[in-house]
């Protein structure tokens, strides 16, 4: 609107592309994440009557392209940055899969050099830190006009990025980079609360939680048959929280890249379906995942147990998930098990 005459992706970045080093090139205010920033705070301005609101602050950032102000990929330039971690597993399947990212940005998998690693992580730092930047924005906007105290904020995201580690980049994965993903709580003291802030805690909660627990605040309530719960009680002391949380994902980028999987928390294991491979992590020893726990010959017990919990969780979907108490190798990759209402795609999501 304000400047048609210049490229939104100046950069050459795709919304796929790790490459760093391509500073936005235009004023920040032109720039995704501060527009929708600026969004956010307009309608903050416009909504200080009585009336309730509900606002979805959604940042396309730090997805890629990795293109924040020069100012904070100058930032990244000279602090120490983490490189990823990767297993022996992981070199065993990716370990001729070298390349230069200038030449393959969009691949999903690939081993570049470290200077290539250093400047996408760079960039993608200096994206999450613009993003920072720009919610504090949005939170000062809420004091200014006295509705921080009357404001639930929950702050999330819909997957992370592997940035390298294992060798894969991207997301569709069930390992920590990809998986694991912030859950931000700020309660209002107008809801009154009984819990202290600060708390840092490691139950298990997903997204499905998120509609339940903004009902709750609300004081609203959800429907009976809901797979997420209110993660309030958890901060009024509530000792029932769920112990296991499933993940899953169908075929993607790779032609054995479908799976599911089972945590709780400390032991994550995984069942590629369309293989029968099978991986189990001890994320209390080993977080980056580097050690699949079930190469030791004393892991027996262990993967019984866990073959086992894969087996009951998967049972209801049918024989073609599991037969005869085994889980079963796909022939192609099903979005849907065998007593699911069916389905036909009409071409609309």
């Amino acid at each position: 609107r304000h400047h048609p005459e210049l490229d939104i992706n100046a950069t050459g970045l795709s919304y796929t592309d790790h490459r760093g080093g391509r500073a936005f090139p235009f004023a920040d205010e032109l720039h995704a994440t501060h527009w929708t920033a600026d969004q956010a705070i307009d309608f903050l301005k416009k909504s200080t009557g009585d009336a309730p609101w509900f606002l979805k602050l959604s940042f396309q950032r730090p997805h890629p392209p990795f293109d924040p102000p020069k100012r904070w990929m100058d930032h990244y330039k000279n602090m120490p940055v983490p490189m990823p971690a990767a297993g022996e597993w992981a070199r065993k399947k990716y370990g001729d899969k070298t390349g230069r990212m200038e030449k393959t940005p969009e691949a999903s998998s690939e081993i570049y050099p470290e200077a290539d690693i250093r400047a996408s992580r760079e960039a993608y730092a200096g994206s999450i830190s613009f993003v920072d930047e720009q919610i504090g924005r949005v939170l000062s906007e809420l004091k200014k006009t006295g509705q921080y105290e009357n404001t639930f904020i929950l702050f999330t995201s819909d997957h992370g990025d592997m940035m390298g580690d294992q060798y894969m980049w991207r997301k569709c994965r069930p390992y920590e980079p990809s998986a694991n993903v912030p859950m931000i709580l700020r309660w209002p003291e107008s809801i009154g609360l009984d819990s202290h802030r600060g708390q840092v805690r490691d139950e298990l909660v997903e997204m499905r939680d998120i509609f339940p627990t903004l009902a709750d605040a609300c004081q609203l309530s959800p429907p009976d048959d809901l797979d997420g719960k209110s993660m309030l009680p958890l901060l009024r002391g509530d000792k029932t929280w769920r112990k296991m949380l499933d993940l899953e994902h169908n075929q993607t980028y790779e032609p054995d890249n479908a799976w599911a999987a089972l945590t709780d928390g400390r032991y994550k294991y995984i069942y590629f379906t369309l293989t029968g491979e099978e991986q189990l992590f001890d994320l209390q020893t080993d977080p980056t995942e580097k050690e699949n726990i079930l190469e030791r010959s004393s892991s027996r017990a262990l993967h019984e147990e866990w073959y086992r919990k894969m087996v009951e969780h998967l049972s209801i979907r049918g024989e073609r998930w599991v037969k005869d108490g085994k889980l079963q190798v796909q022939q192609t990759s099903l979005l849907v098990g065998d007593n699911f209402p069916p389905y036909k795609f009409d071409g609309h999501y």
